[in-house]
């Protein structure tokens, strides 16, 4: 009895890692248990290895199916499989390509247009004879021309230079809303990829917590043999193991979701499992590196020179500022240079070619149109305030955002110190508990107690710790800082 107990408080002051390890061992074979014994089960080395059955009882020495090697990646490639695979941001990069595209075709209408022109007439008519002088004659003849021309816009009141300078404008515009995807995905890609390992570690966690609470059953059945505690102590420790089954059951099913949802967040089929690769140390969390907290002020400041939500904002203010300029221009006169030269056949057959040229000029003035250019410049005119205001919004949006991910990123470090500290008065206390219940001078409900409390703090723990990763993710995007570009 005394080798029993030596080994049950061996176990129980070993400590349990918060973090699966990385292979499941396989059962070791061994004689059937009691049937009042349930098993004791290894942790899992992913949620995927379910210990028991989704439904149903446990299995005695049957930990769950064989483990399989899936892909891992980190959080970079991450990023990059969802860059390769959103449609949102192929659709980003299509509207950036567009944008790009119309600054060339406005271009075009301050650069000289050249075209040129051929022609073949057969007709018949009326036409004066060359060999008797002042005679015409009706015959059918051929004529035939080729004319080269060219265009040139003079001024038309600054328009087609405003047009550029919108059409530039709001191609910048477009490319940073590009970027700005591109980080709202990288934190999306994040957020997913903390709250996968977040859902394995608890899985963790609730399988450590199950063997702890089988290790205490164990030590109330010995106990209760050396008549030290009443039988009936068991069935509470029992109701312990069961709860904590529940638990893992749980935590694996919130597990397997998280993969698949993360596999979705990379463009990728649910049924393509990837594994994140876990950046947060197993064995003391609380040895995580961390980003400094700035001041408000600094940190807003960064982030109005970073954001590409920010600087789209502003170019698509400037688009539309240019766009109210040149929608006024049209009431200004146009004044165009045009020449042609080319040759043309002079006789009936469609020969004898002669050379022939003009240069002119066109200006055109704006009398009357109807209101067309009133109700063009007011709808510019509202299209700028429309941008005004959105640039407004932009500015509140990330005023509060800074300010948010501030406090989370504070209050995350801050509760990561307390979780640390709540686990290891957790785990003095439950081996305190344990050695006085050992040495028959507490009670069972002070014992569960005390592993109640080591399984909250065992969950605090990992919570404060992926916390603050995902406090970390939020601050880097609020700052746009969480991809380099």
């Amino acid at each position: 009895m005394k080798s029993l107990l030596r080994a049950v408080v061996m176990i129980v002051f070993a400590g349990v890692p918060l973090a699966a390890p990385a292979q499941a061992p396989a059962p070791a074979p061994s004689a059937t248990p009691p049937a009042t014994a349930a098993p004791t089960l290894e942790p899992a080395t992913s949620p995927l290895q379910l210990p028991y059955p989704v439904f149903g009882t446990p299995v005695n020495g049957v930990v769950g199916p064989p483990s399989r090697e899936y892909p891992t990646v980190d959080l970079k490639q991450s990023i990059a499989i969802s860059v390769a695979r959103s449609p949102v941001l192929a659709s980003a990069r299509a509207d950036a390509a567009l944008a790009a595209v119309q600054v060339r075709a406005v271009l075009g209408n301050a650069l000289p247009n050249l075209s040129g022109a051929a022609s073949t007439t057969r007709f018949r008519g009326s036409v004066q004879s060359g060999v008797q002088n002042g005679a015409r004659t009706n015959e059918a003849f051929t004529q035939n021309q080729i004319v080269l021309q060219v265009r040139q816009l003079i001024f038309d009141g600054l328009r087609t230079q405003a047009q550029i300078a919108a059409a530039n404008a709001a191609s910048v515009a477009a490319a940073d809303s590009y970027r700005s995807q591109l980080q709202q995905l990288a934190l999306n890609v994040a957020s997913s990829y903390y709250a996968a390992l977040t859902a394995e570690r608890q899985t963790g966690a609730a399988l450590a917590s199950l063997k702890n609470a089988q290790t205490q059953r164990d030590l109330v059945a010995a106990q209760a043999a050396a008549g030290t505690a009443a039988r009936s102590d068991i069935s509470n420790a029992e109701l312990q193991v069961a709860q904590a089954r529940v638990v893992v059951i749980k935590a694996q099913a919130t597990a397997l979701t998280s993969l698949a949802s993360f596999a979705t967040t990379l463009g990728l089929s649910p049924e393509e499992i990837v594994q994140p690769v876990d950046d947060v140390p197993a064995s003391d969390p609380g040895m995580m590196s961390t980003l400094p907290v700035p001041s408000y002020q600094d940190a807003l400041k960064r982030a109005f020179a970073l954001r590409p939500d920010w600087s789209a904002a502003q170019e698509q203010v400037l688009a539309s500022q240019r766009g109210v300029r040149a929608a006024r221009a049209a009431r200004w006169p146009t004044l165009a240079g045009s020449a042609s030269a080319g040759s043309s056949s002079t006789d009936l057959s469609g020969g004898t070619f002669q050379p022939s040229w003009n240069v002119g000029a066109q200006l055109t003035l704006p009398i009357y149109d109807g209101g067309i250019i009133a109700a063009g410049v007011r709808t510019a005119q509202e299209q700028e305030a429309k941008a005004q205001d959105a640039q407004l919004t932009t500015q509140l949006t990330i005023e509060s955002g800074v300010k948010q991910a501030l406090i989370g990123l504070a209050s995350a470090e801050a509760g990561l110190i307390a979780a640390n500290q709540e686990r290891a008065t957790a785990d003095e206390t439950l081996k305190a508990t344990e050695a006085r219940y050992k040495a028959g001078v507490t009670t069972l409900p002070l014992l569960l107690q005390a592993q109640t409390g080591f399984t909250t703090a065992l969950v605090d723990q990992v919570n404060a710790a992926y916390g603050l990763r995902q406090a970390e993710q939020q601050y880097l995007f609020a700052i746009g800082d969480n991809v380099k570009i």
